[in-house]
């Protein structure tokens, strides 16, 4: 059996500091044969963390709040959403260690964004400000609608390409921010038709694959459970 840790975030409700995680993650990781999701809470305790690390075989860094850009040396804008500075500090201590230890990472939409950070690369706080003609990768008029669109996989000797089998994939989009100066030690693997980076993996460990879309949503496309397979069988 492989044990995949998924990290939780901290959810101020009703009063109360909640540990929460969107379910599709633990579903769609428990569907698939010889895989255990493992839930990680934000606790930022160095014996704990190396505990829950060395336990299990591969982790997952998942999506929400913005990146505080006192991270990368920037101020914030105004167009910047919430920021939660300790779990910036909290998933930047498990990559940091996760990449010491050799454990496999998918770190997905902030987590792919947070990856860079820690590699010393820098994020556009918000896209639609800072890059001309950008698509819709949200919904930031508050349609209350899901955008989709298609990203080109530039490298065939990646992990996406050899887990979707293909050089495009059509892809939701949830994100503002995305990748600006790309990090030491990783490679751009997809980008969107309009330039955004999609996808970026470690040009020396293993295993780190960073993914901008959100694939813990097989509805929106039945081939993303291709990615979580992937990354599970190859641990």
């Amino acid at each position: 059996m492989k044990f995949i840790g998924i990290v939780c975030w901290t959810e101020m409700r009703y009063k109360i500091t909640r540990h929460e995680l969107n379910r599709s993650f633990s579903d769609i990781v428990a569907n698939i044969d010889g895989a255990i999701p493992v839930m990680f809470p934000q606790i930022n305790d160095d014996c704990i963390m190396d505990e829950f690390i060395d336990m299990v075989d591969g982790i997952i860094l998942i999506g929400g709040s913005d990146v505080s850009p006192h991270l990368y040396n920037e101020g914030p804008k105004r167009e910047l959403h919430q920021v939660n500075p300790l779990r910036d500090e909290i998933e930047i201590n498990i990559l940091k260690k996760s990449i010491k230890k050799n454990k496999p990472i998918l770190a997905v939409c902030r987590g792919m964004q947070l990856l860079n950070i820690y590699k010393g690369g820098t994020l556009y706080q918000d896209i639609y400000s800072d890059i001309e003609d950008v698509y819709n990768h949200s919904d930031r008029d508050g349609k209350k609608v899901i955008y989709y669109h298609n990203i080109d996989i530039l490298d065939k000797e990646s992990h996406l390409y050899k887990a979707f089998k293909s050089d495009d994939l059509l892809v939701n989009s949830f994100h503002h921010q995305a990748i600006k100066k790309l990090g030491r030690d990783l490679k751009i693997v997809a980008k969107s038709e309009d330039g955004i980076i999609e996808a970026v993996e470690h040009t020396k460990d293993p295993m780190v694959m960073g993914i901008q879309f959100h694939p813990e949503f097989p509805e929106h496309n039945r081939k993303f459970y291709k990615v979580f397979e992937y990354f599970i069988e190859n641990i």
